[in-house]
């Protein structure tokens, strides 16, 4: 079939396990997955169980059904004849998968917007002259222009507003629902690099908020984001965001988000149990190529920290959801 195909990766583009970009035509349905052009080749490289990104997006999506994440499924691919390995194919987070409309113009894409950086932190890393500076991807920003007036309108009012004004017209910015299940999810997969980075902000349409999708989970559930050993060594700090340290002075958000997690513990969504029950899924097929990965990008390789196999890996993983689940449900008790 006729498809352009890309490289695609930042700081994971230097393993020699490439991911790529694929972009069809016309919208089409692959592995049972929602049609659309554009889909992603995720080469799962870093982690040896290919689960992290999975079990992290269809943890999110689980948790309520305003929280948007990429359905993924297990691929074995060829390049040219030549096996490259297990690959996660991915939705690419666009207009369709995100559900925005396109006949409404206050419909919106950012990718990473720097929203919620501080300004020490926005003044060491950006300059506010860069071109795209919030990373609109919907409308597109060449055809279209810089949308992103209402990004810096969000800013001020977080860092700004009287505190009754924030608490009344919070709601009316972001989808309150969605902010606390995306901050339990972070301190509770201990991925440090969603609080700044790792997300798409988006709009649907002129009625509702903004809400967060989650993007990029290979930082958490026991490992950074360079297959660095992290069982609570380091966490990630909430005040470098500037709506999660605005929420939690306040006097009701932290009730929230006690609430919050006892419901989701409660219900068994975020449980030992479920997220071992999906790991079994998903094992069914990763175990149909991980041999054959293994013997094209061994795991002893020097860009892994120790040379744990698949089977320890998910060892680990299980052992960080027990200790998670102890410090979180101390922590909201």
């Amino acid at each position: 079939m006729p498809a352009q195909v890309k490289f695609r990766g930042g700081a994971s583009s230097k393993y020699p396990k490439h991911s790529y970009s694929v972009k069809f035509p016309e919208k089409m349905s692959l592995c049972g997955l929602p049609a659309n052009k554009s889909w992603v080749l995720n080469a799962s490289y870093i982690d040896k169980t290919f689960m992290r990104h999975k079990l992290c997006y269809d943890l999110f999506r689980a948790m309520g059904n305003y929280n948007l994440a990429p359905q993924c499924a297990y691929v074995r691919v060829c390049e040219n004849g030549s096996p490259q390995g297990l690959y996660l194919l991915t939705q690419r987070l666009n207009r369709r998968s995100l559900m925005v409309e396109k006949s409404d113009s206050a419909a919106l894409i950012f990718k990473e917007p720097k929203l919620f950086f501080t300004d020490s932190l926005l003044h060491a890393k950006f300059q506010s002259s860069e071109e795209n500076f919030h990373e609109q991807t919907y409308p597109d920003f060449e055809k279209y222009g810089d949308k992103s007036d209402i990004i810096e309108e969000f800013r001020n009012f977080i860092l700004n507003s009287p505190t009754p004004q924030f608490k009344a017209e919070i709601g009316r910015w972001i989808d309150m629902r969605n902010v606390l299940d995306w901050h339990l999810f972070i301190l509770f997969t201990n991925a440090a690099d969603g609080v700044l980075k790792n997300f798409y902000l988006y709009k649907q349409n002129s009625e509702t908020p903004f809400r967060v999708a989650l993007w990029d989970c290979d930082h958490s559930l026991g490992r950074d984001g360079d297959n660095e050993l992290n069982m609570f060594s380091s966490l990630p700090d909430d005040n470098r965001n500037i709506l999660f340290d605005r929420l939690l002075k306040t006097d009701w958000y932290p009730k929230m988000m006690s609430e919050r997690w006892k419901q989701l513990r409660q219900s068994g969504i975020i449980s030992y149990q479920n997220i071992e029950r999906m790991m079994k899924e998903n094992d069914y097929y990763v175990k149909a190529g991980i041999d054959e990965n293994k013997a094209l990008w061994p795991f002893d390789s020097d860009f892994y920290y120790d040379a744990n196999d698949y089977e320890q890996e998910k060892s680990l993983i299980l052992e960080f959801v027990k200790k998670s689940l102890e410090r979180m449900d101390k922590r909201f008790e």
